[in-house]
């Protein structure tokens, strides 16, 4: 392959399978697997990175938002696609490009079968969600019976019933997480004896399949941040995604006293000192804050501090000591500095630092 020299995204295919099949051995084998692929695929891309999942056999894949899933669509993508915030609003585009709502509350669902009667379509998979302690969206316990009066319904039919656990990966709060289990329970059952078939139940999230698989499978897990490279058991059985690259524009020399870009906030104390422009910034998703040598990127296999503020388009970086021309390429993240270490030192968490990568920049599959 050849090599290349701008700044871009690269998503590792080899190391995405190592992940996919690592949350698979948590599961039974039987276990359908939905991948979230919202917020542009964790910053990994949309259809294209959508498509790669198909071919490795997950079995749904689920949005935030409708464009999305119209994204994923147009490239080509059958997988089903649950929209988890679909707005009452959209069920016409949902219903257009074959995805399925998520159903937070009853005057959803009943927008939706009004929708579905309107437009003569029937039996349209949709996903009721419960609140089990989240408290961001959902039916709580007592508004079922108010939904299983509508049931079954010829215009909605139950495809799956989920609820998203709050702190599945904190064993300080395991007596909350199995609560969350025990509603679900309730609440899933009390649908599934208002319907004449079987929908799915998940609740497992990656922290969940990691650690709760045992008591809560189900019939799907739902796999996000944990496909990237996030474990909470081991972090070592993982392997980063994304890596983050880009060129060196330009080095030049800078003696002691002077300064390197806006601000002046860049002194050199002592010099000379051997500085590179590179061809990234915080409209890239660089944050700001990792400015003034609060973060260090990979060149050539050393670390290279920041050096005075991140500019929109373009940083720098202290290479003194190092051997690297221009055109060579650092990484900003991967394996080191890995999204764990950029997000301990913005007090943010690793999934900030994905999202965070700019449309703008190209994303790159290397298998």
């Amino acid at each position: 392959m050849k090599e290349l020299n701008h700044t871009h995204l690269e998503i590792n295919i080899s190391n995405l399978k190592h992940n996919l099949a690592y949350f698979r051995s948590c599961l039974p084998p039987t276990e359908k697997l939905l991948i979230l692929v919202k917020a542009y695929g964790y910053g990994h891309g949309a259809g294209e990175f959508s498509k790669i999942l198909e071919k490795n056999g997950v079995d749904y894949l689920a949005v935030a938002f409708p464009q999305e899933g119209v994204e994923i669509r147009k490239a080509g993508v059958k997988l089903p696609i649950i929209v988890l915030s679909a707005g009452v609003e959209h069920f016409p585009l949902l219903m257009e490009y074959n995805l399925e709502p998520s159903i937070p509350t009853m005057e959803s669902f009943l927008r939706f079968v009004r929708t579905a009667r309107e437009m003569s379509i029937k039996e349209y998979p949709v996903h009721i969600k419960l609140d089990t302690g989240m408290h961001r969206l959902g039916f709580e316990l007592s508004e079922l019976g108010t939904l299983t009066d509508e049931l079954p319904s010829p215009y909605a039919r139950i495809a799956s019933v989920f609820t998203h656990f709050v702190a599945s990966g904190d064993p300080v709060h395991d007596d909350f997480t199995r609560q969350q289990i025990s509603l679900f329970e309730k609440g899933s059952s009390i649908i599934m004896k208002a319907l004449p078939y079987h929908p799915l139940r998940h609740i497992l999230n990656s922290p969940g399949i990691e650690r709760f698989a045992k008591e809560a499978a189900y019939d799907m897990a739902r796999l996000g941040i944990g496909l990237y490279g996030m474990s909470y058991v081991d972090r070592t059985r993982l392997k980063p995604t994304a890596f983050l690259r880009t060129p060196v524009l330009q080095i030049r020399t800078v003696n002691a006293g002077e300064t390197v870009g806006y601000g002046r906030a860049g002194k050199i104390v002592s010099g000379p000192a051997r500085i590179a422009t590179l061809a990234i910034g915080y409209a890239d998703g660089v944050n700001r804050h990792l400015s003034g040598g609060r973060a260090s990127f990979m060149v050539n296999g050393h670390l290279a501090p920041t050096v005075g503020n991140i500019c929109m388009d373009m940083c720098m970086i202290d290479i003194t000591g190092i051997d690297v021309k221009e055109g060579d390429m650092v990484t900003v993240f991967g394996e080191n500095p890995s999204i764990f270490t950029l997000a301990e030192t913005l007090g943010t968490i690793p999934y900030e630092i994905l999202t965070s990568v700019a449309y703008r920049v190209p994303r790159v599959y290397i298998d």
